[in-house]
């Protein structure tokens, strides 16, 4: 069939394909799908066909294993991933604005801004509008930009992408993160006055997840002493899941200073003399560039601007 002009087909498009795509998209059956979507088989793979058929493209090959998205099925779920999460963000917020609120924010936010930044700005937000819903996704930069790109959260407070797809944001830098590698005061390299990697990496760490720009640093200082990877090793974006490995497993971990600077001064963690922080880059304001900001969205980052212009 002739393509569609953009009016005509989003005016035919319906959010029950869009939900399709995306649970057909993870399963990878027909039959696991129409159970989640609490249909029958054959009207799923009647959903399916009308979508292609509107769309004049095959968006899954059938495989012995599976059912896979083709390229532009591949392109077609990320789409639907976005607009139903949109979908989902306006119906909540939309409940409550209509129940007197402000409507909701969704953010993301890296480690370093958890234990000070961040919880100073909401409560100031939320002294204005105490009424919105705002909802905080803690994770790695890496994680925290993918869940934007699925439109799942209005802004980051991280670190930008570095490869080509860093044209896709805005990013307006906030600060810096101190980097602290640290142990528990009980670790048998506590009180040592020099250290260097090489005694470090048979030991037990715990650390954030590969390819967090933490985690790709720290990998990168051990690389460049011509040092193995870590292999004795803990993954865990969870600050209280670190900390409590280090206090309580004798691991070895490196957190901004801003998370573990009170642990250490009243004696509970010691600060390792070595230094992995590199060239590690400030983390700021993370939007995408194709997405208007919501009012609420520059109200947060007018607050947080002012919090760090006076710092």
């Amino acid at each position: 069939m002739r393509d569609l002009a953009p009016s005509a087909l989003l005016s035919r498009l319906r959010f029950r394909q869009l939900r399709l795509v995306d649970v057909l998209a993870r399963t990878g059956s027909v039959r696991r799908t129409a159970a989640e979507l609490h249909v029958s088989q054959p009207a799923a793979t009647k959903i399916l066909q009308d979508l292609e058929e509107m769309l004049g493209v095959r968006l899954f090959d059938r495989t012995p294993r599976a059912m896979l998205a083709t390229e532009i099925g591949a392109h077609v779920v990320d789409y639907a991933r976005r607009a139903l999460s949109e979908g989902e963000r306006f119906a909540d917020a939309l409940g409550n604005l209509k129940r007197g609120g402000y409507g909701g924010l969704a953010l993301g936010a890296i480690m370093a801004t958890a234990s000070d930044l961040l919880p100073r700005a909401i409560a100031e937000l939320k002294r204005q509008r105490p009424l919105m819903t705002i909802q905080v996704l803690a994770a790695t930069s890496d994680m925290l930009i993918a869940a934007l790109d699925r439109g799942e959260l209005d802004l980051v407070i991280g670190r930008i992408p570095t490869g080509p797809e860093r044209v896709a944001y805005d990013f307006e830098p906030l600060s810096e993160e101190d980097l602290w590698t640290f142990a528990a005061a009980s670790h048998p390299l506590a009180g040592r006055a020099r250290l260097d990697l090489a005694e470090l990496g048979a030991l037990p760490w715990v650390l954030q997840p590969a390819p967090s720009p933490m985690r790709q640093l720290i990998d990168s200082a051990f690389a460049t002493a011509g040092l193995r990877t870590l292999d004795n090793l803990v993954e865990t974006t969870s600050i209280t899941a670190t900390v409590n490995l280090v206090r309580h497993a004798g691991m070895i971990s490196v957190l901004p200073s801003t998370i573990v600077a009170q642990e250490v001064a009243s004696g509970a963690f010691v600060r390792l003399p070595v230094d992995v922080r590199g060239a590690l880059e400030p983390y700021g304001i993370v939007t995408r560039r194709d997405v208007p900001m919501t009012p609420n969205a520059a109200e947060f980052l007018a607050i947080m601007r002012a919090m760090v212009a006076a710092i």
